[in-house]
């Protein structure tokens, strides 16, 4: 046995050990707001999958208490010259402040608590260390794939998003971002140990890490496959998936493959499409307990920071 196939294994048996879920929670109060923290995106067209996130968040917090943070500087500064400005998550903490919020959720996007995540955890904490009295709780909710029931609802809601039209012999290629020097790589082992486990047709590539296409392109081989589904694993179908995957350039996957003698079909669908997908999100936003306010926080109200 590989080494990577070690560690895969290892990290879907650490996947097992985060509970399920949390007890059964109530939703929160309709004053309390929620704060939506994405990677982002600036391809108009991807946008449907957190226009659907929001509809999916609407029933449990009122629409005017839902709030959007875009962690990528670069895609911030681009929706900002096309006047479609998105705040950082210290602006949108700054306007949840002023507004009166005292309680709020901050749910994660990203699909694993790797370098994005992270970096949001920071941000937030560093926040509130400055600015202790802003907030009386501050929740924050994991990524996508957090525990072992996770990763079975993410491995099922995929499968039952296959195209309908794909045969038996015809084989599933899908674009994760990775990571070259991260543990989200170890995440995306997991799930692509499952997704081969329940369909040995199925497969996974990272822009980044690990697993290659070169690598998948073997693998494909190997099974004696012809024709190829090529779908993006990952929250919105945006740049990597519309150029990257399957743009004409002769350095995209679909030339690649096409190159390579297969057959090539495209299922351009972002994870944040599928309800499934949604649905987990909603349940770590509903269920967390991790309050990063300290107990000691003054409660008076400090709002209105710059």
């Amino acid at each position: 046995m590989t080494l990577t196939r070690n560690l895969a294994l290892g990290m879907s048996a650490a996947l097992m050990i985060f509970p399920a879920s949390f007890a059964a929670t109530p939703p929160p109060p309709m004053n309390d707001g929620i704060l939506l923290v994405a990677f982002g995106t600036s391809y108009g067209k991807a946008r449907v999958s957190y226009d659907k996130t929001e509809e999916t968040f609407q029933p449990s917090f009122s629409k005017d208490r839902i709030h959007w943070s875009y962690t990528s500087d670069i895609i911030r500064k681009k929706l900002a010259k096309q006047g479609k400005p998105v705040p950082s998550i210290r602006e949108s903490l700054d306007n949840l402040s002023r507004q009166g919020v005292r309680n709020i959720r901050i749910q994660s996007l990203h699909m694993a608590a790797g370098e994005e995540f992270s970096e949001m955890e920071r941000t937030v904490q560093n926040y509130i260390d400055a600015h202790p009295q802003a907030f009386d709780r501050v929740l924050l909710g994991r990524p996508l794939l957090e525990s072992h029931a996770d990763l079975d609802g993410v491995v099922q809601t995929l499968a039952e998003e296959l195209p309908k039209e794909r045969r038996p012999d015809e084989a599933v290629l899908y674009m994760a971002h990775g990571q070259q020097h991260g543990r989200a790589d170890l995440v995306l082992a997991a799930v692509r140990d499952e997704l081969q486990r329940r369909d040995s047709l199925t497969f996974m590539a990272t822009v980044e890490g690990t697993y290659s296409l070169e690598r998948a392109l073997q693998e494909l081989k190997n099974k004696g496959v012809k024709t190829v589904w090529l779908a993006p694993f990952m929250i919105v179908a945006g740049d990597h998936a519309n150029n990257d995957l399957v743009g004409s350039d002769e350095d995209s996957w679909a030339s690649i493959l096409k190159k390579e003698g297969f057959n090539v079909k495209a299922h351009l669908k972002g994870l944040g499409e599928m309800e499934g997908i949604r649905r987990i999100f909603l349940r770590h936003a509903l269920e967390t307990v991790d309050d990063m306010v300290p107990v000691s926080a003054p409660a008076a109200a400090d709002a209105g920071h710059s």
